[in-house]
């Protein structure tokens, strides 16, 4: 039975790890819909700023990570 509750707490620690990099990208995500067609750019534009922006968060997210795991003893 420990085994299974480890397993699903892994499970679930894979995606919902960090809440910071779901609340950056529901926010990132707002401003890319809201934000940058009032600026007037296009739609390639726009689909390439949604993606880089998401992939720094991503990246941020998978640094920070790291650097708690080689903090722990």
């Amino acid at each position: 039975m420990n085994a299974l509750k480890t397993i699903l707490r892994e499970l679930v620690a894979l995606f919902v790890d960090d809440g910071s990099l779901a609340v950056g990208a529901v926010v990132w995500a707002a401003i890319c819909g809201w934000g940058l067609p009032a600026l007037g750019l296009g739609a390639e534009a726009r689909a390439a700023l949604l993606i880089l922006g998401l992939a720094a968060l991503l990246l941020e997210n998978a640094v920070r990570a790291a650097a708690r795991v080689r903090r722990r003893p």
